[in-house]
């Protein structure tokens, strides 16, 4: 008697799933990026892009230019020719990437007699040109298993689009003679006639404005969807703040959308959504600017929910579901690869004595352009400025920040703590309520409130009080609204906090 057969078939749904790692602003070393090749294996993420330089640091060890590594960088030509191998024993291909012409400055400014002065003589020279392409063809002798090469294309600022059309095209022309397919960044519009990037460019759309992906499908690219929102998680430098949606965001992750989360770009009022997922190769989510010990706590949940939904979309549907399974899984991998358990922490321990809003339940209105991501971390106990609740301004009305306490209880003493960069500051004003539905000012704040410290106390005459509400017009006096923000809100009774 046989056994009964059972087939079983499996395959993803996307075929291009990659994870970033920007080498090109704080060090990232040879055994985190083992790890990374490790988490993406275990998570069937087939394609690890480094960002190996930009205007901060450059971590490619070049032969032919060699004034171009940074002293920190860290890695030997000996270190990424082992990394190659190692991930090729793991099915991961390393997609390295070149970004010219813009965030070149290392390249001009070590070598100002190949690569110009200025990024519009980097993208135009005759010696610049063949510069890159020394450089391209000693990417391609190292990360020989991948199929792709990419080489910026974005934020080429000064440099007209004709030119930046024009040195693309001349690039995948190379790289071609590699036999490496080019991909770029969201950068210059259309273009026309032999002014056109060439068709056979890939683009990775990240915020869909100069290059719509609509547009990009329509006139025969392929695309890879990089939207800023849920995909980016960024730390910025040098400063220790990030914007990383809810993993919840990213499990619902969709192929066709696009969208961003800043308040300045129409895609986040308006997502954009193609027509169809013809033309859309998969995913690429980027770990921006971040330091290496921030990497793993911040990326591992976050790129296993997005990896889980682009290999089975059908299958994953069910965000509880996935929880319970993914939480015994990332402790595996943890123990095979050597990754510390190092979760997002939580402060009780640090946490003043009385303050009757810890671990309390955070709620947010509808309707402004702020968007509501985080805003648990508010009664976390961490004053950290790692631990914001994300900040732009609100528009077209203040955005309402509630926190019910456990039971009504005497009130007099509300700490708002704020992290911000230079003179921006949170504009807002503290309300409380016994009831939940009359609500009465206690205190405000605004430009020159905080003064030196990173927190506003609000003191008041004792009142009975069950809900806080902070009604806030968000970050002022800033050029990059997200820099300022909440980071936490306190609230005590008698002498509590004290």
């Amino acid at each position: 008697m046989g056994w009964p057969v059972t087939e079983i078939s499996d395959g993803p749904d996307c075929s291009y799933r990659s994870f970033l790692v920007d080498m090109g602003r704080n060090p990232h070393g040879p055994k985190a990026l083992r790890q990374v090749v490790d988490m993406c294996w275990f998570y069937k993420v087939n394609y690890l892009q480094l960002h190996l330089g930009d205007d901060q640091m450059f971590s490619w060890p070049s032969r032919v230019f060699p004034k171009l590594e940074s002293a920190n960088a860290g890695w030997s030509w000996e270190d990424f020719v082992e990394l190659e191998a190692y991930s090729q024993a793991r099915g991961v291909m390393i997609i390295p990437e070149l970004e010219v012409p813009g965030h070149s400055t290392i390249l001009r400014r070590e070598y100002p007699e190949v690569f110009g002065n200025t990024t519009e003589e980097l993208a135009q020279k005759p010696e610049a040109r063949r510069g890159i392409e020394e450089l391209l063809a000693e990417l391609s002798s190292v990360f020989q298993a991948t199929p792709y090469v990419h080489i910026g294309g974005d934020e080429a600022y000064g440099v007209p689009e004709d030119l930046q059309r024009d040195l693309i095209n001349h690039l995948n022309r190379f790289l071609g003679t590699l036999h490496k397919q080019t991909v770029v960044w969201e950068g210059p519009r259309l273009g026309e006639g032999d002014n056109k990037v060439d068709e056979d460019v890939i683009h990775l759309n990240w915020r869909t404005v100069n290059f719509p992906a609509q547009d990009m499908l329509e006139a025969g690219y392929r695309v890879v969807n990089a939207s800023w929102d849920p995909l980016y998680i960024v730390d910025h430098y040098p400063r220790t703040m990030f914007t990383a949606v809810e993993v919840r965001r990213c499990y619902e992750w969709d192929l066709r959308a696009f969208a961003h989360v800043n308040p300045g770009f129409p895609t986040f009022a308006n997502p954009h959504r193609t027509e169809s997922a013809t033309g859309i190769l998969g995913f690429c989510m980027p770990w921006w600017e971040g330091r290496e010990e921030n990497l793993m706590p911040l990326c591992l949940p976050r790129l296993s929910a997005v990896a889980s939904a682009a290999w089975n979309r059908e299958g994953e549907r069910d965000f509880s579901s996935f929880q319970r399974r993914n939480g015994p899984a990332m402790a595996r991998l943890r123990s095979m690869a050597g990754i510390p358990d190092v979760p997002l922490p939580v402060a009780a321990e640090v946490t003043p004595k009385g303050n009757l809003a810890f671990g309390r339940p955070v709620g947010v209105s509808t309707g402004s352009t702020q968007p509501p991501f985080g805003p648990e971390r508010l009664t976390n106990g961490l004053t950290d400025r790692l631990d914001h609740f994300l900040g732009y301004p609100t528009l077209p009305r203040p955005l309402e920040i509630s926190i019910e306490l456990a039971a009504v209880a005497v009130i007099e003493r509300i700490i708002v703590h704020e992290t911000a960069v230079g003179g921006s500051y949170e504009e807002y004003r503290v309300e409380v309520s016994e009831d939940g539905e009359h609500f009465e000012p206690v205190g405000e704040a605004g430009k020159g409130s905080r003064g030196e410290a990173s927190f506003v106390v609000h003191e008041f005459p004792p009142r009975r009080a069950r809900h806080v509400r902070i009604v806030t017009s968000g970050c002022k006096d800033f050029v990059f609204a997200s820099f300022s923000r909440l980071t936490e809100v306190q609230v005590f009774g008698g002498n509590g906090g004290r």
